[in-house]
């Protein structure tokens, strides 16, 4: 077929019927309904606000409520951006990261390989502790929450993801041990793109799910638990471990 080329594999998330596709087309099919709804919102700001006060009070928020119903949609597709691509979110939170953590002390690996148990999306190393950190995009519509310490995701539970995420956390730690000779924790950190997460921070079952703007301020905000010393011995240990085949270059 023309257009298509047979070195690149297909996108999965560009197939008509997948999840992303069929997201796509309902969002188009409601762009209509939007711009209806924003309208109707923006007419009753100019009438309530001439009303009340005068015509130009009235334009001037029949103006900020069409924006806001702007800003809002706008930012519900911004969160679901990485999804709809059919990517994980790696290097968003990579550059995110470069740009907030690394002149402060942190050292952030990318890319990195735990021998028979997986990769390793980011592994940061600073002041606060070690974070193994991963990237899981989901749908807008899937809800995230905690409830007496298990993690669901929607109405199923969570637990096998945790588990996974955890076992990678502690493989990490038990590498980085090996090689320093002393106990070291590691803890295990999900970047959830897209859905709905509670407050946007969700603790359990040994796991923290966060949103990305959310990340690095909550990083800075755990006690202290390495002098700079400690921290270069450590990023110093993680740096031989292995290099993922799917390591990340971000241009």
């Amino acid at each position: 077929m023309f257009g298509r080329s047979i070195y690149v594999p297909d996108n999965p998330a560009l197939i008509g019927g997948s999840p992303q596709a069929v997201h796509e087309q309902l969002w188009a099919q409601g762009k209509r309904r939007r711009l209806q709804v924003r309208g109707g919102l923006a007419a009753l700001g100019l009438v309530v606000g001439t009303v009340f006060v005068d015509v130009w009070f009235g334009l001037v928020a029949a103006a900020v409520i069409a924006l806001a119903d702007s800003l809002y949609y706008l930012r519900q597709r911004m969160g679901s951006s990485v999804w709809r691509k059919g990517q994980r979110g790696e290097r968003r939170t990579s550059a995110v990261m470069r740009l907030t953590l690394d002149l402060r002390g942190y050292r952030v690996l990318q890319g990195r390989n735990i021998p028979g148990r997986g990769q390793i999306d980011h592994l940061v190393i600073g002041p606060t502790g070690v974070l193994l950190i991963d990237n899981q995009a989901v749908s807008p519509d899937t809800d995230i929450a905690a409830y007496q310490d298990t993690l669901f995701v929607d109405e199923r539970s969570g637990t096998k993801m945790a588990a996974a995420l955890r076992e990678r956390a502690d493989a990490t730690a038990a590498m980085l041990a090996d090689r320093l000779g002393g106990e070291v924790v590691v803890e295990a950190v999900a970047v959830i793109h897209g859905g709905n997460l509670v407050k946007g921070l969700v603790e359990a079952e040994g796991v923290t799910l966060i949103r990305l703007h959310r990340l690095p301020s909550w990083i800075r905000r755990q006690r202290i638990r390495f002098s700079p010393e400690q921290v270069a011995t450590i990023a110093e240990a993680a740096h031989r471990l292995p290099i993922s085949s799917q390591a990340i270059v971000v241009r």
